[in-house]
């Protein structure tokens, strides 16, 4: 069995006629568990390891922007309104890694707040990394787009997930 580590992104999207009072985030998970055994790949994400990393202008994740306060805020919404972790505390996806000359073809279940459903992505071999950019939409797992100031400030029923992995020492 091998073991990887590493880094999710997801950015998320404002949409809504406040839209520009709003920002697109990029937020990280960390603490992610990622094995793959012969063919078949498992993740688990437990989602109270959300963290904000801060919003994103012009193709620029603004890390300074932020102070803790607002970044336990949002952290807090995302994970209780947003991904309702306090029901369903982990996110998981089983399926099948099948090698290609780039890396890998990986087809499987993605079980997201109480909710099933298939997900498709490649990842991409980068030397010791791979790397994989998709994007999911949140109502097919029964996620309500998030919005505020009376729907005027909405965040996109689409988000981007980056990830960068590295298998770990057998």
């Amino acid at each position: 069995m091998r073991r990887a580590t590493g880094t999710i992104h997801v950015f998320t999207f404002k949409t809504g006629l406040l839209a520009a009072a709003a920002h697109d985030l990029r937020l990280r998970f960390d603490g992610f568990t990622c094995h793959l055994q012969d063919q078949t790949v498992t993740v688990v994400v437990p989602l109270n390891a959300l963290r904000v990393d801060g919003p994103v202008r012009g193709g620029v994740v603004r890390t300074d922007e932020y102070d803790a306060a607002r970044r336990a805020e949002i952290e807090g919404a995302t994970r209780r309104e947003v991904l309702r972790a306090d029901h369903f505390p982990t996110a998981r996806f089983t399926g099948q890694a099948l090698r290609t000359a780039a890396g890998y073809d990986v087809r499987g279940t993605l079980t997201l707040a109480g909710r099933e459903a298939p997900l498709a992505f490649s990842v991409a071999e980068h030397g010791a990394e791979y790397r994989a950019v998709f994007e999911l939409k949140p109502s097919r797992w029964g996620i309500a787009p998030y919005s505020a100031a009376l729907g005027t400030i909405r965040v996109q029923d689409r988000v981007r997930i980056e990830l960068a992995l590295k298998a770990m020492p057998d």
